[in-house]
């Protein structure tokens, strides 16, 4: 499947897909989600996930494992 307009496909996008039956990254099958974020946040989200060599749903994925772990709330200001 070709890439949307104005879109990049990351070369991890369809190796992390799972189409043989073999066994999941993960304990339990990713779900489609949505978010609304603004383009000044969607640009910074790739930029972390491209620095990691990772596809924008593992970083998400891994963010919310807590394998990439967030500073304080407080640091973020």
């Amino acid at each position: 499947m070709p890439p949307r307009k104005g879109t990049q496909l990351h070369p991890n996008s369809l190796a992390n897909l799972n189409r043989q039956g073999g066994q999941p990254r993960y304990e339990e099958p990713k779900k489609q989600r949505n978010i609304q974020v603004t383009s000044v946040g969607w640009d910074g989200i790739r930029a972390l996930a491209s620095e990691r060599g990772l596809s924008l749903n593992e970083l998400i994925e891994q963010i919310g494992r807590g394998k990439i772990p967030l500073g304080d709330a407080d640091e973020a200001d």
